[in-house]
């Protein structure tokens, strides 16, 4: 277990109105680090230095930032209200990860305060077991990325109609 200087952080351009209202709530805390400019700490320590990482909804559809907050050890907290998050089918997210609307913004610091440090602890252990899950390697290993892509597809294969003859 490490100290961790933050509570939360989030850093990444204010291309969505759910980001700036993240901005706009909790932009000067000292607690909660919200950044849309150049960092004063490397990525990698921001990450490594919170308990929570943000995962806020921008314009782009796919973001490698739960990818990073896993790889980092940090706990990701997925701020939308609608949101197929990967592996679904297959992982259990609510175990691993906080979920938060966007209306609860406000309120996103007490939300993550009310979490014990042993929920923490357990969500935490969680997020080092899964992590293996989201990365990739050029020789793909035993349930990485490539592996968890290649059963997923295969669990929707009945949902998608396979063509028999061409």
């Amino acid at each position: 277990m490490q100290p961790w200087e933050k509570l939360a952080f989030f850093a990444g351009s204010m291309n969505s109105p759910v980001r700036e209202k993240l901005l706009q709530a909790w932009g000067n805390d000292s607690e909660v680090s919200v950044s849309s400019g150049r960092l004063k700490t490397p990525y990698d320590q921001a990450l490594l230095s919170s308990r929570f990482c943000l995962h806020v909804k921008g314009f782009e559809v796919n973001t490698a930032r739960i990818g990073d907050a896993l790889y980092y050890g940090c706990v990701p907290v997925i701020i939308a209200n609608h949101y197929d998050l990967p592996f679904a089918d297959i992982l259990n997210w609510k175990s691993f990860s906080v979920v938060v609307a966007t209306l609860d913004i406000p309120s996103l610091k007490k939300v993550l305060q009310s979490i014990s440090l042993n929920e923490y602890v357990g969500l935490q252990k969680n997020v080092l077991e899964v992590r293996k899950h989201f990365q990739w390697h050029l020789d793909p290993l035993d349930y990485d990325a490539f592996h968890m892509v290649m059963y997923e597809l295969w669990l929707r294969r009945s949902s998608v109609g396979v063509l028999g003859d061409f």
